[in-house]
This record gives structure tokens, sequence and C-alpha cells, in this order.
């Protein structure tokens, strides 16, 4: 019999529906302490948790039996993924649960704070008919700024289309396609900022996106705006936030998620300007019931098929071709990363073929690495504020809901004289990046293509990419200024377009890419691109 903990507050008519199976076991052990967890844990093997609970490494030292922990939600930043990765525990959340009930809280607090409603409410309770005092505001024809289009992001604007708002979106992922379809105007984080009259926050909290509204952006927006933040605390500088509405630099702010919860600090919850809510975004009996379905008929697929449903940290592959897939899952990521440092412009399609006996092997987890690469942040496009924890389990999915088009083909005979070989053509609306790259022996991953030219790089290492015109001295130039910049060559590859009279010198590096040292080397005659990418150590 599998016993699954239930560590925070699920209905309990879901439950009792759960009880009934001969195989599962559920313990209701709703608002069980830190200590009592890591004591009775070892019994389980499966753990779900809401947002309450925080599953630490601590913590996943005392799952000895534990398979899986299910999320009855969609954020998992109070699951340690990697730890639980690291121990083959399985981290699976309910993206879309509450998507509704989410999306209908964060119109709830837009027309409250433009309506004045709760200070209205408050007044009339201590009997004071204050009509005047609560003059509001029309949400009709207001321009407002969605940060972060993914599914509630998605629903708040189908919502808002309704009060006839003219909509600003920023999502560096979401095709202008898709954008067109939804009637947003997909502008840059700034421009977002400086426009909107409301800005409503709809990104998973991650290092990226922590801090993402700061002093300094927030000094951007317009005095008469109002912020409203659903998603989750910490995302907007809550110090930050205070000043700012002191110092008048927007009217108002609506805030239903804390960095701290319940707030140890209660300055920007009781503030005159700010609507506050206790973290209530999901809170309906509807959604409750739903996520709760839903991650335990998850887990019970999981313990009675082993097929993960929505997990994040996981993808199945035969035991016996994980030695064989493995260097390409490798080969496909750092593919997927060095798009993602040099790509401009949306990413709108993406053709994968894979030659030779590789072509033999399941196309779909080679796949999902190479998204899982390609949708990390770019550094000259921006952050993907947009993006859950992105891995090869979700990274397809993901493309395919942001509307990138993904294309894969098997050629049975090599490109050239590689036997095995992988080629990514990644479309954007500023053109197309070709890579491609093959594995020469264990953990050597090399760089063969790139866009017209045959080069010869390594990809595990940090890159400097110049493009030029086929003219001597460009690469004794390069090496010299890097020399001078304290940074260090390893190897050098070469490829020239005779016909168009280009050339690409690859350097591989160590030291630090620097945005200065980008200038510099743009400043040398005869060469017209440079590109930096750094080596990524982190797992995708």
């Amino acid at each position: 019999m599998y016993k699954i903990l239930i560590a925070d507050a699920l209905p309990n008519s879901v439950l009792e529906q759960f009880n009934a199976f001969s195989d599962i076991r559920v313990d209701n052990k709703a608002g069980i302490s830190k200590e009592d967890l890591a004591e009775i844990l070892p019994q389980y093997d499966g753990l779900v948790v809401r947002s309450r609970t925080k599953v630490t490494a601590e913590i996943l030292e005392h799952g000895k039996k534990l398979k899986v922990i299910g999320r009855a939600g969609a954020g998992v930043d109070n699951i340690d993924s990697k730890e639980a990765t690291r121990l083959g525990i399985i981290v699976m959340n309910t993206p879309g649960g509450n998507t509704v009930a989410a999306a209908e809280h964060t119109i709830a607090m837009i027309m409250s704070t433009m309506r004045n409603i709760p200070a209205a409410h408050a007044a009339m309770k201590d009997e004071r008919w204050d009509r005047k005092k609560y003059l509001g505001n029309e949400l009709f024809g207001k321009t407002v700024g969605i940060v972060g289009l993914g599914k509630i992001g998605r629903e708040v604007t189908k919502r808002l289309a309704a009060f006839e708002t003219k909509l600003l979106g920023y999502d560096p992922i979401l095709t202008q396609e898709r954008a067109d379809r939804l009637g947003i105007e997909l502008v840059s984080f700034d421009e977002l900022l400086q426009r909107s009259e409301i800005i409503s926050i709809h990104v998973p909290k991650m290092p990226e996106t922590i801090d993402m509204l700061n002093a300094e952006n927030l000094k951007k927006l317009r005095k008469d705006a109002v912020l409203v933040n659903c998603a989750r605390g910490g995302i907007v500088n809550e110090e930050a936030l205070f000043e700012a509405l002191n110092n008048d630099q927007l009217a108002a702010a609506a805030i239903d998620v804390f960095s701290s919860e319940p707030p140890t600090d209660w300055r920007l919850a009781t503030h005159p300007k700010v609507v506050a809510t206790p973290h209530l975004g999901a809170s309906t009996e509807e959604a409750q019931s739903k996520v709760a379905e839903q991650i335990l008929n998850q887990m019970i697929e999981y313990f009675r098929k082993s097929v993960a449903i929505n997990a994040i940290n996981f993808i199945s592959v035969d035991e016996k071709l994980q030695p064989v897939i493995a260097p390409y899952f490798e080969l496909a990521t750092h593919l997927g990363t060095l798009f993602s440092q040099i790509r401009s412009g949306r990413l709108q399609e993406v053709a994968l073929r894979f030659y030779g006996s590789v072509a033999d092997l399941p196309m779909d987890p080679i796949t999902s690495n190479l998204m899982a690469g390609a949708l990390k942040p770019s550094a000259t496009e921006g952050e993907a504020h947009n993006v859950d924890f992105v891995n090869m389990v979700n990274s397809v999915s993901i493309a395919r809901e942001k509307g990138i088009e993904i294309e894969l083909t098997r050629k049975e005979n090599p490109l050239n004289s590689l036997t095995n070989l992988l080629a990514c053509d990644f479309t954007t609306d500023k053109g197309v990046v070709h890579l491609a790259g093959t594995v020469y022996a264990n953990d050597v991953y090399r760089l063969v293509e790139f866009n017209d030219y045959t080069v010869d790089a390594d990809l595990k290492e940090s890159m400097v990419i110049v493009e030029n015109k086929d003219v001597p001295g460009i690469i004794g130039r390069v090496g010299t200024l890097l020399g001078e910049s304290g940074i260090n060559i390893s190897h050098v590859s070469s490829g020239r377009n005779k016909v168009h009279k280009k050339a690409v010198n690859i350097f591989n590096v160590e030291g630090e890419l620097s945005s200065a040292l980008n200038d510099k080397l743009r400043r040398i005659d005869d060469i017209d691109v440079v590109l930096l990418a750094e080596a990524k150590a982190e797992e995708v």
C-alpha cells in the first residue's frame, strides 16, 4: 500500500474519495509543524503540500521512502526541486488548476482599487457617508500592462478585454501571432512600465524575478499608475514600493502576496494607498477541489503506472537506453543554451534534424533538452520572466503554449563526414540561427556548423564569436584585445564563406565576458558581428 501525507489543507470531501482505494492510504495532517513532518515523513511514499509547507533539503533528508512530492497548485518555489532531483524524488504540480480563481481575484483587486471599495466599505461600517471622498476611476479605456502571459496572465487579458481596455504585454517568449490573437501589443518591460496606467504581475518567483519591480523600475511608472501583484511575494520589492507610495511615484497598489506570509512588516499591507488580501488568489472552493483531485490523481498514476504527469524534474527513458542517449541530452542542452545567449528577436520556430545513428534514438527527450536550453534567459533580449521552472520535462509544452512551432526530422544519411549530428534551425522574427553539433567522445561536445560556416568549437567552454570581412589579421587583433582584457584563449576555430567574402572566428575562452569587452570588439575594423556566450555549468 502506498501512503500519502497531506501537509496542508485540502478539502475533506476530496480526501475521502481517495481513501476508498485499497492500494492507497491518505493521511490528513494539515498544518503539521516542521518538526513533526520531519519525524513522520520516513513512513510515506508521497507528500502533498500547498504554499505553507517548506520542503527544504533538511526536510527531504527524512524522506527515505519518498517517491513523489505533489504541489496542489502551480508554484513550486517552496520545494527544493534540485535536492529532490538529486535524491530521485519526483516533483509535480497542477498547472492550470487554479488559473480561473487567480485571474478573477486579479480583476477583483483591480476593481477594488480603482473604485476605493475597501475604504468605502470600512467607512460605511463606521456609519460614515463619504461619497465625495471615495471618487474612483473607470477601467474603461485604460492602458493595462500584463507582465507575464502564461496561463493566468492570458486569462486576465481575456477578462480585461470585456472592459475595453488597451492591453500591453511583456513576455519575451510569446509569439507575435499569439499576442495578436489575444489583442495584446507586445512591448519591452521598460515601455510597459512607462505607458501603463495599471500594471499586473503574473510571473513565477525565481532568481531572475526576485525584486523585478525594484526602486529603479518603480521610478519609471506613471504618477497615476496602479500596481497589482497577485503572483508571488518578493517579485515586487516591498520596501521600495512602500517608499514609492509615500513619495507619490504611483497612485496605488493592490497586493495579495508578500515576501513573508504572514508579513513580519505590516507597513505595506496597512498603507492607505494599498488594497491588501492574505494570499487569496487560489482560495476558492472550486479551485481547491480541482487542484486536490488533480494532484492526488497524478500521484496515483505514477504509483500504479510509473507515469509522471506535470513532473517538473523528471523524464522517463528506458534504463538500458540511458548510457546511449545521455550524451545527446547533453549535446542538445549545449546547443539550446548557446542559442539562448546569442539570439535576437522572439523565437517562433525550431527545426531539429537527427543525422546518422542518433536518428534511431527517441527524438522527444532530446528535443526536450534542446528546448530547455533554448528557453533560458537571453542576455540581449531580456529575462524570460514569464516562464515557470523549465527543464527537459516541461520545455516542449511551454514552447508550444507560447506558439513556438517545433519540427523534428530523421535523416538516415550523415550530413557530412560526421556519423552522428544534431542540426538545429532556430527561427526568430529577426532571422534564422543555424547550429549543428556532435559528440566526439566521452564528454566532448563540438559545434561543427554555425550559420553558413563549418567550424569546430568546444560547446562546453565560453565563446567569443566574431563574424567579419574575410581579410587578414582579424584573429591577431581579437587575440590581442582578449589578452589585454585578461581573457585566456584555449582554442580558435575559423570558417570562411568565399562567395560572400565573409568569415567567422570562434574563440573558446576562459574569463569574464562583459558588455565592455563586447563594445571593444565591435570597434575593431572589419568586424560586423560580435556574440558572447558564457559556459553554463548549472543544470537545465
